[in-house]
């Protein structure tokens, strides 16, 4: 990328990045280890309104003790998912970025809220989980989820040219500088997911009401949209920058 070889800002770079992503973000709508991503997005805060959380859980297709704690719900995502690439006919890295954005997610988004990872209770992790099934925390939850995904992803179209440009004479002077940079980018990130706010919420309680839950075609539906509010987010923001 001939911007990193000049000093153009960082958000010009992202931006550059975010721009070369586009059209293969559209296409990830349709991964279906993304859908499945999604789907457990959704239907993981419902299921915590379920009197028996370990049941409604297992429901829903994850392997977990009666009364499950934040790691067994994060092991039990990780390892659905790592079955469901195993199992599909061809895997893609975008699967596998929805896989590892889902479960930081619920361990970030969930574990922040805890009295300390080592005292919660499992009633404590259902409640924590339940909170998100409501407007303002599916929309905060939601929005993570698709803002580290979508990080995670213009990271993987820099880290190779990146991890070259570090050094004399080269764009990073040094490890500290790239840092720096990767705070550029999970900020940018973070504001283009801003929009899956203003969506999430309404389309959550509506579908939850109206179906009792959510299907892979409500999941598809849903994050179709979301990733095409972010990409119509990004080209607007490279509009601006340019």
């Amino acid at each position: 990328m001939d911007l990193l070889s000049g000093q153009a800002a960082p958000e010009a770079v992202i931006a550059a990045s975010a721009k070369a992503a586009q059209t293969d973000l559209l296409r990830a709508s349709r991964d279906p280890i993304f859908v499945e991503a999604v789907r457990l997005l959704l239907a993981i805060p419902a299921a915590a309104r379920v009197e028996d959380f370990g049941a409604a859980l297992r429901k829903i297709g994850l392997d977990v003790p009666n009364r499950p704690e934040l790691l067994d719900l994060v092991t039990a995502v990780t390892v659905t998912l790592d079955q469901r690439r195993a199992a599909a006919p061809a895997n893609s890295d975008f699967g596998e970025m929805a896989s590892r954005a889902l479960a930081s997610t619920l361990a970030t988004t969930i574990g922040d809220v805890l009295p300390g990872l080592f005292g919660a209770t499992p009633e404590d992790v259902q409640a924590a989980t339940r909170n998100l099934s409501w407007n303002k925390g599916i929309a905060e939850y939601s929005r993570r989820f698709f803002g580290t995904l979508l990080s995670e992803t213009l990271s993987y179209w820099l880290d190779r040219t990146l991890d070259t440009a570090v050094g004399t004479d080269q764009r990073f002077v040094n490890v500290s500088s790239r840092s720096a940079f990767d705070i550029e980018l999970e900020h940018f990130s973070w504001e283009s997911s801003r929009i899956i706010k203003e969506f999430s919420g309404g389309w959550y309680g509506k579908t939850l009401h109206r179906d009792g839950g959510f299907s892979t075609e409500a999941a598809a539906c849903f994050g179709h949209v979301a990733l095409k509010k972010i990409v119509d987010d990004l080209r607007t923001r490279e509009i601006r920058i340019v």
